[in-house]
């Protein structure tokens, strides 16, 4: 199963993709993935700074859209790129509860192949649907 699907750079300013995933844990992990790999070349990120999410929804759309958001105001604030996502996700009494570690370095410019930076994630067609092979998220990025 393939983890993302870039589907087109909507215009100067979006970028959208499709992100896969058998479980809501592979699912957000690899939206995590996608979102980044549209800002560096995550093979040139290396896992020395750690950081632990913890966020509780009633929705599972919700919850990942909370996370990507996360994740894009942690690069801003602390300037990191990150590369490696480990996602825990569980329903408990009508919530959707995530942990997650990811895993990055601050920004370096002389070592890291920057792309365009994601300003934002945006509620335009943001989804999250059942397939046959587990689900599908789609998201469009503000750069």
């Amino acid at each position: 199963m393939q983890k993302y699907k870039i589907l087109h750079d909507l215009s100067w300013a979006d970028i959208a993709f499709e992100a896969y995933g058998k479980n809501y844990d592979e699912l957000f992990n690899n939206a995590a993935e996608a979102t980044f790999a549209q800002m560096v070349d995550l093979k040139t990120v290396k896992p020395k700074v750690k950081k632990n999410i913890t966020l509780s929804l009633e929705t599972i759309q919700g919850l990942l859209f909370d996370f990507l958001s996360e994740l894009v105001y942690l690069k801003d604030t602390f300037y990191i790129v990150f590369s490696k996502f480990d996602t825990k996700i569980k329903e408990s009494k009508g919530k959707f509860e995530l942990k997650a570690t990811i895993s990055g370095e601050e920004i370096n410019p002389k070592r890291h192949k920057l792309g365009v930076d994601v300003k934002a994630i945006t509620m335009h067609h943001f989804n999250i649907e059942k397939t046959k092979e587990g689900y599908k998220a789609t998201v469009i990025l503000d750069v």
